[in-house]
């Protein structure tokens, strides 16, 4: 079913029968190639910059540079023993789920695109910190369309918001209501590090009752990617939901996480 090509340079690529769906580096083939073609200098230059695997991770994730010393904070706080508790909401092939676990944390991740939850439950079937989901990310339990781009299962643009994607190229999943799974982990856990929502057009029902509910002040870091561009009134969305935050006077929703 997967099938891995391997590239001379330390690329590697897996397929989902003919879908890539998911590409990385492996690092001692890559360091072979380096010495070899005497990029070495180049290699290091890199390195010496600053954070080795963790900057790699978080360039890898087009998580905003200005955010990254808030990871470089978490992984001080993980040496000195504290139990960091990421959500990563829309996982895709995981790139976030990597700086998560890199960070020694609890990752619960959701993915409702099948090809890719396919690949997310082989890739960390033997990682004990990684809690998967292939369940839709909502503001109400039930069950909803999920569109995909006839040109791109995989894309990072399926969305439970319909757009202009023809009805055929959709399937239903069961979504959850993001605010109960909330206080469920938080009964668990004293407070949730960090909420990373990707989640295609959803978030704005999501945060609308997250913010209603008050959960954002048991949580550290709420980084969100908007997808106001999917509706009719875009200005508007955006408008009413910043408008939002700053009416209740929060401080930790971003929302220019990319």
């Amino acid at each position: 079913m997967f099938k891995k090509i391997k590239y001379e340079n330390g690329k590697r690529e897996i397929y989902l029968g003919g879908l890539r769906i998911f590409k990385y580096t492996n690092q001692a083939k890559f360091l072979e190639y380096i010495l070899e073609k005497k990029l070495f200098d180049a290699y290091m230059n890199f390195r010496a910059e600053g954070g080795g695997d963790l900057k790699f991770l978080l360039r890898r994730s087009y998580i905003h540079h200005k955010y990254h010393k808030i990871f470089y904070d978490f992984y001080l706080r993980a040496r000195n023993g504290e139990k960091l508790v990421f959500i990563d909401g829309g996982a895709h092939a995981g790139v976030f789920s990597d700086v998560c676990l890199a960070l020694d944390g609890i990752c619960y991740a959701f993915e409702p695109n099948i090809y890719l939850s396919a690949f997310l439950k082989e890739r960390y079937k033997n990682h004990k910190n990684f809690i998967f989901s292939d369940k839709a990310i909502s503001h109400q339990n039930g069950t909803m369309k999920f569109y995909i781009p006839e040109d791109d299962f995989i894309s990072e643009g399926a969305s439970l918001i319909q757009r202009d994607i023809k009805e055929e190229n959709a399937y239903e999943v069961t979504s959850i209501d993001f605010c109960e799974f909330l206080r469920e982990v938080l009964t668990q856990w004293n407070k949730i590090t960090l909420i990373k929502l990707d989640i295609e057009g959803a978030e704005f029902d999501v945060l609308k009752a997250l913010i209603e509910q008050k959960l954002y002040e048991r949580i550290e870091f709420i980084m969100v990617e908007t997808h106001e561009r999917f509706f009719k009134n875009p200005k508007e969305k955006i408008e009413k939901l910043k408008q939002q935050i700053s009416q209740h006077k929060i401080k930790n929703i971003f929302l220019d996480w990319v």
